[in-house]
Order: structure tokens, then C-alpha cells, then sequence
């Protein structure tokens, strides 16, 4: 199920649902802009519920959607996101690798390990 930048307490019941929002950011720093909902066809970021904790992970910049430059921070631009343009069970690639609590992917809607298997 994708919840599009609902406001309030979110319940994490299935924690295999990744709870994508989608977002736009600021041209001049690559976060979410105050998560506010986001037009279909304006999405430029991405968030989702961490598999490991009860809040949501991300503010991860979608390529091709925004003036930024994909790369490495430290040449100056930003790492980006492949997204095959699904609303409603949306795939990311490359992986997610929030250092010291997730690592895996956004597949189908879905997080999974970096085995594939469903996060429980």
C-alpha cells in the first residue's frame, strides 16, 4: 500500500510494506521539502518506513527529476535513484543503505534484504 505524505502518527504493522511518500526538495539541498504532498508526475524524492525502527528513512532524490547532480557528495552533487515510475508498488535501484540499520532494497512496494527475501 503507499501512503502519499499523510500527516499524523503512521502504524508500522507490516514492515515489509515500505510506505513509500513521494516528495519534492529544495533546489539547493537535496532533503524533502516540509514532506508535503506532491502531485502525480512532480516527484522528485522519496521516504519510507526502516524495516528496523518505527520512523520513516529517506528524503532519497529520485534521478532525473530535479536540477541536481547525481554523484557522490564529495564531487559535489548528490546520490540518486533509479525509480521504475510506479505509484503504487514503486521499485528503487540501487540499494538503500542507511549505514548501522538498514541495508536492502525498495522492490514492488516492498523492502527487502539484499538476499531478496521480505523484511519481516
Amino acid at each position: 500500500m503507499l501512503r502519499v505524505c499523510e500527516v499524523g502518527t503512521r502504524a508500522y504493522t507490516d514492515m515489509s510494506d515500505a510506505q513509500v511518500e513521494f516528495h519534492l526538495v529544495d533546489e539547493h539541498r537535496h532533503w524533502a521539502r516540509d514532506r508535503q504532498p506532491v502531485p502525480q508526475g512532480k516527484e522528485q524524492a522519496f521516504s519510507f518506513a526502516c524495516p528496523k525502527h518505527e520512523r520513516r528513512c529517506g528524503d532519497l532524490v529520485i534521478a532525473g527529476r530535479t536540477i541536481l547532480r547525481r554523484g557522490s557528495r564529495g564531487e559535489g552533487a548528490v546520490p540518486m535513484w533509479d525509480w521504475d515510475g510506479s505509484t503504487t508498488a514503486p521499485t528503487f535501484t540501487p540499494s538503500v543503505n542507511c549505514v548501522g540499520c538498514w541495508h536492502g532494497f525498495i522492490r514492488a512496494g516492498r523492502c527487502v534484504d539484499v538476499q531478496g527475501r521480505d523484511e519481516p
